[in-house]
């Protein structure tokens, strides 16, 4: 028997009760059907709010179900959006280095057809040499000796180049730096050029250091080493002397009509900047922003931050999208 009916029986015994106790005159009846009744109410009203509370209960629970699926579900979105954010992150940076190696590309074009341009002239001069008489041929060479060494004291553009500093600077923009592009770059507006890398070199020197040297020199970098040394604190090292050397090099090296290029954001450089500006010589500096003195930057004549080409000198890679 359900617990509706129970009451309802209930209800009705009470009922009985009351009436068949004022009926016959038995107050002790009548109490009794009226207990009942009041006792079959209170049960109606406790099993009416327990129907009300399972109802609400249920409702909670389905509330509860439906906010986990639409959790989940914006789980899901969240995740395929930072996919897709990723996705054309990858894009992006893989456009920007087709770019860069495309530039790199004609640049070296340009090398290439200055080279040659310059072959041909001299193939043209030893043709016209090899046409005249002997004589003759011996005062061309003369001339043309005379013509080496006045090129040989033409103007130069002279790189010179902190390591330590621009390996910071390229590990702080978290590129791979690419020496070829950057040689390219620093080298589009000059008909000579010399690049020093000054470096610091462990002794005895490991394998990986000597196969970077290597790699430099075979990009064409002059490359300048210098003692390493353990710091007090024997956590980490330090290059000896690399912003002396630079200094002294660029004194001693550089004349009036050449252009320097200063690869280093360091305010030690600004007095020798200074200098070689008195002898007419135009100097550049390329540092990363944050790591540039103001006041070496303002002594510069030209400033070229590693943000702005930094795609034209990180190294080519495959990005594979998340």
């Amino acid at each position: 028997m359900k617990l509706t009916q129970a009451i309802s029986l209930t209800a009705g015994f009470s009922v009985g009760c009351i009436i068949t106790g004022s009926i016959i005159k038995q107050p002790m009846l009548r109490s009794l059907g009226e207990l009942t009744g009041f006792g079959a109410i209170s049960l109606g009203v406790i099993v009416k709010l327990n129907s009300v509370n399972a109802d609400k209960e249920k409702q909670l629970t389905a509330f509860k179900q439906e906010n986990i699926c639409l959790q989940t579900k914006f789980e899901k979105t969240q995740n395929e959006l930072n996919k897709l954010g990723k996705k054309f992150q990858t894009q992006d940076t893989r456009q920007r280095l087709h770019l860069a190696n495309i530039q790199k590309l004609q640049h070296q074009q340009k090398v290439v057809l200055a080279t040659v341009t310059t072959l041909e002239q001299k193939l043209d001069f030893y043709e016209k040499a090899a046409s005249e008489k002997p004589e003759n041929i011996k005062v061309n060479l003369n001339k043309n000796s005379v013509l080496s060494v006045t090129q040989s004291q033409e103007s130069m553009t002279r790189v010179y180049i902190d390591g330590n500093n621009l390996s910071f600077a390229v590990d702080g923009l978290q590129i791979e730096l690419d020496y070829d592009a950057l040689r390219i770059e620093l080298s589009q507006n000059a008909s000579r050029t010399n690049f020093k890398y000054y470096t610091g070199i462990h002794s005895p020197m490991n394998d990986g250091q000597r196969r970077f040297i290597d790699y430099l020199k075979y990009q064409r970098y002059e490359v300048i080493g210098l003692p390493i040394l353990a710091r007090p604190d024997s956590k980490s090292f330090k290059t000896v002397g690399d912003d002396v050397k630079i200094a002294v090099d660029i004194i001693g090296e550089v004349k009036k009509g050449d252009d320097v290029i200063l690869v280093s954001g360091d305010g030690d450089f600004i007095p020798v900047v200074e200098e070689v500006q008195r002898r007419g010589v135009k100097v550049t500096v390329v540092a990363k922003k944050s790591m540039l003195s103001e006041q070496l930057s303002q002594v510069a004549d030209e400033v070229i931050y590693l943000d702005d080409i930094q795609y034209k000198l990180a190294k080519y890679r495959k990005f594979d999208a998340a």
